[in-house]
């Protein structure tokens, strides 16, 4: 009866274990969802249905792959906004579904700076015409990454190294399962960083959303975005 005993304690260990690995859901913090802009620019839209980018892959690429960039400038180099004192581009989501991962959202699409004048800080525009290139530099900058033997758990857990020290549960999570996969998985990079919705969306611009949240996500764009793509005066 023992042995049977201690069998279920690891068992149901090893299943608490996975469970919080890849299935625990954290809610964004309330900066972004309480706030209908921040959460249309950074907020998750269907992080549960793909796999992202595991967080600390997604910063090491820009440093270790620079030059399958256009120029200098991390991400911002593809094209995406930055905003001052914000963690992550424009149009990207962090968020914790068992590990913290990073998925594209409407605003990579949707979303742009601009500047009145080069002295000026750029500031971020919601467009209503959505700019799909952006989305094309980084399909093109992830493939290559996945292309290069670099892409592997040693270089990249090394890279990792330089900016975190990973738990030994989470360097084994990295190094065996999230590496590996993440680099399969950006041979196609649409099924990393968008959910289904999103992807057909990108295909077909006129197709609607299912999802309550899309639906809210996009009435709330057709109502505060431009329509030229210009700031309003």
């Amino acid at each position: 009866m023992g042995k049977w005993l201690i069998a279920i304690v690891v068992a149901l260990v090893i299943g608490i274990s996975i469970w919080s690995k890849f299935y625990w859901t954290e809610p964004q913090p309330k900066s972004i969802s309480k706030k209908p802009r921040n959460d249309f620019l950074y907020g998750g839209v269907g992080a549960e249905d793909t796999p992202g980018l595991p967080y600390w892959v997604w910063l090491a690429l820009p440093r270790m792959f620079p030059e399958y960039m256009p120029g200098p400038g991390g991400y911002a180099a593809l094209g995406l906004s930055w905003e001052e004192g914000v963690e992550i581009p424009v149009g990207f989501a962090k968020k914790t579904v068992g590990y913290v991962r990073v998925t594209g959202d409407c605003a990579l699409c949707h979303a742009a700076s601009h500047s009145a004048s080069q002295d000026d800080v750029p500031t971020v525009v919601i467009t209503v015409h959505g700019d799909s290139s952006r989305v094309d530099r980084l399909r093109s900058f992830f493939t290559q990454c996945a292309r290069d033997t670099r892409f592997n758990a040693d270089e990249i857990l090394t890279e990792i190294d330089t900016a975190t020290k990973l738990s030994f549960l989470d360097r084994m999570l990295y190094c065996y399962v999230l590496i590996p996969r993440t680099k399969k998985a950006l041979l196609n990079p649409d099924r990393v960083l968008f959910n289904s919705a999103l992807q057909q969306h990108a295909h077909d611009p006129r197709s609607g959303f299912p999802q309550p949240r899309m639906q809210d996500l996009a009435a709330w764009l057709e109502s505060n975005g431009q329509k030229s793509g210009e700031t309003p005066q």
